[in-house]
């Protein structure tokens, strides 16, 4: 049984491979969530997890997290205020990197999970993984988020603690049902993606498979 550290599991792409593998019951989850009262898990799920009261910006939860584990599945990110039009944690992304994989170098080698898995966008890349009707809101309205998604990339891609990462970038997010059917590779194009499937595409096709290591692999329908 694959043992799995999920950091943003509380709501969204992760919670939904959580959900997901709790039904296959082939993997351990443990979470470190903030407020686990809050987390959009059923008691009865809650029951099946391991779940860690902590900040992900505090390198003591972080650490008993990713102890004894094999995996680790990233997926932070900060709200967005779209009445102010900020972040609401700005350099969330960077920060709860940064603080990952610090943890992880000052764990013995043996003892550090051996794969990296982080949630990030598309559109880093000179846009050609956006279709042209989203450059506008791509380019002015989340180019913050955006900025902090890249820095993520960057700490991901240039780490020698965990050389076998994956960065999946999904297109843009809708609440959309579980399909199980999307497209995946390096540099496609694509408009959405519910989280949903994202989870999916985590659960089984990033926590054992090597098919994507070392690559930026775009999530879309």
């Amino acid at each position: 049984m694959v043992k799995v550290a999920v950091f943003g599991g509380s709501k969204g792409c992760s919670r939904a491979m959580v959900v997901n593998g709790l039904e296959k019951d082939e993997h351990e989850f443990k979470l470190l969530i903030r407020n686990p009262d809050n987390a959009e898990y059923t008691q009865e799920q809650k029951s099946k997890l391991i779940i860690i009261k902590g900040d992900a910006l505090d390198a003591k939860a972080v650490k008993e997290t990713v102890k004894n584990t094999d995996v680790i599945v990233f997926s932070i990110g900060s709200a967005f205020d779209f009445k102010k039009m900020n972040m609401v944690n700005p350099g969330l992304c960077h920060d709860t990197m940064s603080v990952l994989l610090q943890v992880m170098q000052d764990l013995p080698q043996n003892e550090r999970p051996k794969r990296l898995v982080a949630v990030s966008t598309t559109g880093l890349d000179n846009m050609i993984e956006v279709p042209y009707l989203f450059y506008p809101l791509y380019r002015f309205v989340l180019h913050a988020p955006h900025q902090d998604k890249k820095e993520l990339e960057k700490l991901v891609v240039d780490n020698n603690i965990v050389p076998n990462w994956i960065i999946v970038r999904p297109s843009l997010l809708t609440d959309g049902d579980l399909k199980g059917k999307y497209r995946s590779n390096v540099g496609l194009s694509g408009y959405t993606i519910s989280r949903q499937d994202v989870g999916h595409f985590l659960l089984n096709q990033c926590i054992v498979p090597t098919t994507w290591i070392r690559k930026k692999v775009v999530v879309t329908y």
